[in-house]
């Protein structure tokens, strides 16, 4: 073996062979293990012992390996054998023994015995008892250790979490910028509520390093924590350190980490008990343990980019804190005291109780809001794809595509408050961030979409394109697909299907005529072939024609370029070509709703409607516009904007604000400096096949469809017969809650389950996300 740096040992496995038969006598097999420092090596003799050899790292010093195999000796007595290894003298009765490497530096060889066992880190679904054991293992150890000490143990290093502050240099390297403003968070946390506290913390000699690798668990069918191993980062410091880094690493592949966590609190308390300050220190430190590994992992990843070894545990790192962006920290603290089952007569609700909420809602807020959920959620804080309870729990969020790049997203979120700080007025200054926002918006559409109109909601955008269409026309007609929906506002429900068909609906109104939906899968064409777009486009051209008879007239054809209500249709191919050559031929203007699929969503494309090679003569779109801040848009042709300058002038208050131009601009600089649109493709697609997966083995999903990250999967009870199954795919999302992900119902038959969520949403979201509904439709099954 060969490296680069003349710190890290270089031997080969012959050259090991050699060295255990001079310094201990032994002969046997040999492999090498996996090492960042040092080097390791597994001897098996020909009686089937196993042994562990070690080659430190020439930075080592004596005394530090000294205070590493006197603490495993020290432990060694103390513990049930296999606990820890212990350490085995040479021939000459040495611990330690020096040599040289190939390139004359010095190295210090040690043995250990073997200890059997699998990794934490091979365990992805870990019990509740397993945690336990764990923070029963940490807390022994700790317990142990509590009357030992070494003078090299009080050292500088740099995983001690009293250094934590250190690696603010470190967090310039990690990109993109929203994770780098999280690991920020984390550090400034810690120095805010553990390091006033630090000097009043028990202290003494720790492991130090109780991740998911070190820890050896059981091979029986109740999985348990048994052992210890690798004592390299052994330091004297905060005793509530060790149990922190050990939750820390326990919570990777939850889907509810301040749960796990607070599992191996209670197994840890039972044995070694905590106090007061140490389980107000818990909940930073835990947090403060993932930045600093991320950090490192960020900065070494530079030194060493082809060195797998650095960011073994950087991605389910990361995964675990945006799973606890938005845990309170009074929340956390409530928690880890119930798992020490420490009185709680003095703890609160944080805000309003659940309860105390729905009460206020049934008294002052209109009964026709309707809320999601049989037991509804209280969510209190957001970060990127998840939502959080009262409770600290993380809901993967799986269906809101308005936090388009995520959450409160840093970027935008400080857009926001910049802007906002400095001047909020409206479009009847000049001000650089309207002019910067309509060109940049602009430019991700083809021509001749150029002309803006800034407005707060999709449905305003909507009621303002009507108003274009029907004044460039001078007439009121409008032909709209089956089951679109458009908005809330007077004139929307009207050309709305979904919403004036449905319950409390007055019906279609006479100057609204309905074209079947473009859908191959229970519609009028459900087998697509080339002619199938062309087919459904023909009902365009009949309603069409009956406005243009109707003393109404026809002015235009509105639809969404994917259908949302409508179940997540992906029209027929060609299907809005031939729908739009109907319309011009009649003088009509062609609007399509992009409110719910803009944006990159789609994946393939920008704009949903490209997917079809066809440009609209209006678009409109909100919701993902301003991740959140109430902003949308209608964008239109020079010559219908033309036309709408009439005399009658057009504004709106709030409509192209400073501040709403400066989010706009900073959801836009997000998605193409994280390249989220091709984020979208690549993981809509993996989602898209494992959904098939499922369609495959369970015929409840009679169909999936969808682009990027907007999916959705039809359940129907009998596939030949297409009955809608609204009850089993109502009763899968809110098992799904239950198992921590936010998913709805939709389409006119209430049948369908889509999946929109923000564009953060990882491959390992999906790959959980797929999991855990294969669980539910067994379930059901």
């Amino acid at each position: 073996m060969t490296t680069e740096n003349p710190s890290i040992p270089s031997l080969t496995t012959e050259d090991a062979r050699h060295l255990a038969r001079r310094l201990y006598g032994l002969e046997g097999d040999i492999e090498s293990l996996p090492g960042e420092r040092s080097q390791n090596f597994q001897l098996r003799d020909p009686g089937g012992q196993i042994r562990v050899l070690k080659i430190a790292n020439a930075d080592e010093t004596q005394s530090m390996l000294e205070a590493q195999v006197r603490a495993l000796e020290h432990l060694a007595s103390r513990l049930s054998t296999g606990t820890v290894q212990t350490p085995l003298p040479s021939l000459d009765g040495a611990l330690l023994t020096e040599i040289k490497g190939e390139r004359g530096t010095r190295h210090i060889a040690h043995l250990l015995t073997f200890l059997p066992g699998s990794s934490l880190a091979g365990v992805p679904r870990r019990s509740p008892e397993l945690l336990r054991s764990l923070g029963h293992l940490i807390a022994t150890i700790d317990r142990e250790l509590a009357d030992f000490d070494h003078p090299a143990a009080h050292r500088d290093l740099v995983w001690d979490l009293t250094r934590a502050s250190t690696q603010w240099a470190n967090t310039a390297t990690i990109q993109p910028a929203r994770r780098r403003f999280l690991a920020e968070q984390f550090l400034t946390e810690f120095e805010q509520h553990v390091i006033p506290i630090l000097d009043n913390l028990p202290a003494g000699v720790i492991h130090n390093d109780g991740n998911d690798h070190n820890v050896l668990v059981s091979d029986t069918q109740d999985v348990r924590a048994v052992s210890l191993i690798d004592f390299g980062d052994l330091v004297h410091s905060r005793q509530v350190f060790g149990l922190a880094i050990a939750a820390a690493y326990a919570m990777f592949g939850s889907s509810h980490p301040l749960a796990a966590a607070a599992e191996v609190v209670t197994g840890y308390h039972a044995v070694r008990p905590l106090d007061d300050l140490e389980l107000e220190a818990l909940f930073p430190a835990i947090r403060a343990r993932l930045a600093v590994s991320v950090t490192i992992s960020a900065s070494r990843k530079l030194e060493r980019p082809d060195d797998s070894y650095v960011t073994v545990s950087e991605g389910p790192a990361w995964d675990v804190m945006d799973r606890l962006a938005g845990v309170d920290l009074e929340v956390a603290r409530q928690c880890f005291d119930n798992a020490c089952g420490r009185n709680q007569a003095d703890a609160r609700e944080l805000g309003r109780s659940p309860e105390e909420i729905l009460e206020t809602r049934r008294r002052h807020l209109g009964p026709s809001l309707s809320l999601s959920y049989r037991q509804p959620l209280k969510i209190v804080r957001g970060w990127m794809q998840y939502l959080f309870d009262n409770s600290g729990r993380p809901f993967l969020d799986c269906v809101n595509n308005v936090c388009h790049v995520g959450h409160c997203h840093p970027e935008v979120v400080a857009a926001n408050r910049r802007q906002m700080a400095r001047l909020n007025t409206n479009t009847r200054y000049l001000h650089d961030n309207l002019a910067n926002y309509a060109e940049r918006l602009v430019a991700t559409l083809p021509d001749p979409l150029s002309v803006c109109y800034f407005v707060c909601t999709g449905s305003e955008a909507n009621d303002l394109a009507l108003r274009l269409a029907r004044t460039f026309t001078g007439h009121q007609g409008i032909a709209v697909v089956d089951g679109d929906y458009h908005g809330h506002t007077g004139c929307l429900i009207e050309i709305s299907p979904y919403k004036h068909d449905g319950p409390g609906g007055l019906g279609t109104p006479d100057h609204v005529r309905k074209v079947t939906m473009p859908d191959t899968f229970r519609q009028r064409h459900p087998a697509e072939t080339p002619q199938t777009g062309e087919m459904y486009a023909a009902e365009v051209a009949t309603a069409v024609e009956q406005l243009r008879q109707s003393r109404h007239g026809f002015a235009a054809f509105f639809s969404e370029s994917i259908l949302s209500c409508g179940g997540q249709i992906v029209p027929a191919e060609g299907y809005f070509k031939y729908a739009f050559q109907h319309v011009r031929a009649a003088g009509g203007v062609c609007v399509l709703d992009e409110v719910q699929v803009g944006f990159g969503r789609v994946g393939s494309h920008f704009w949903a409607f490209e997917t079809q090679g066809i440009v609209p003569d209006i678009v409109t779109i909100g919701k993902p516009i301003g991740n959140g801040h109430p902003l949308a848009a209608v964008i239109t042709t020079p010559e219908i904007a033309a036309a709408f300058d009439n005399g009658m002038e057009y504004f709106n208050t709030f409509g192209g604000n400073p501040v709403s131009c400066a989010v706009g601009l900073a959801v836009l600089d997000v998605i193409e400096q994280e390249g989220l649109q091709a984020h979208a493709l690549e993981v809509g697609d993996h989602l898209l096949r494992g959904l098939e997966g499922l369609k495959q083995r369970y015929p409840l999903i009679g169909d999936v469809r969808g682009r990027g990250l907007f999916l959705g999967a039809e359940f129907v009870k009998n596939l030949e017969t297409l009955e809608p199954a609204a009850d089993e795919a109502s009763e899968v999302v809110d098992r799904m809650k239950h198992r921590g992900y936010l998913l709805s119902t939709d389409g006119p038959l209430y049948n369908v389950i889509k999946i929109k969520p923000p564009l953060t949403f990882t491959r390992g979201n999906a790959d959980d996300l797929l999991y855990d509904l294969d669980q539910v439709l067994a379930e059901l099954s």
